[in-house]
């Protein structure tokens, strides 16, 4: 069992990601996820940071007159080992395959309207965490 936020956390207090340095994108199959977290100061020459990422979509479904209004969310978790350089800096990526199902139905067209990205990354050492959140507006038509 790992103690998050227990005594790995004070630690390594000052140890905190950069939300500015954080970017998450979404190709309908991987979340790739990049990160910076700052000031780690352990005994090792790695930490292990989890990546969460959580899709939300939404779609619009017309045949006819007929008109459905899709929700559909879907969440993938990555946790790796990564390298702490001399400077207490961990960059890193995470790609997390991540696909949202049920959004073609069949007869129907469909035009996604908007994506919400939500990652969560958390050191499970220096017990530092981060939530970014990115709305996407980019209409796509699938039949």
């Amino acid at each position: 069992m790992i103690l998050i936020g227990g005594s790995s956390a004070a630690f390594a207090e000052g140890a905190h990601f950069v939300p500015e340095a954080t970017d998450v994108s979404w190709d309908g199959t991987v979340a790739t996820v990049t990160f910076r977290e700052v000031d780690v100061a352990l005994e090792t020459d790695v930490t292990t940071i989890s990546v969460k990422v959580t899709a939300d979509v939404d779609a619009v479904c017309r045949r006819g007159a007929s008109v459905l209004r899709i929700h559909r969310s879907a969440t993938a978790l990555d946790a790796k080992d990564h390298p702490i350089s001399e400077g207490g800096t961990v960059e890193g990526t995470a790609s997390v395959p991540l696909e949202v199902t049920g959004l073609k139905l069949s007869g129907f067209r469909c035009v996604i309207t908007q994506i919400s990205l939500t990652a969560v990354l958390e050191d499970f050492w220096t017990g530092a965490t981060l939530t970014h959140k990115t709305d996407i507006d980019r209409p796509e038509e699938h039949h």
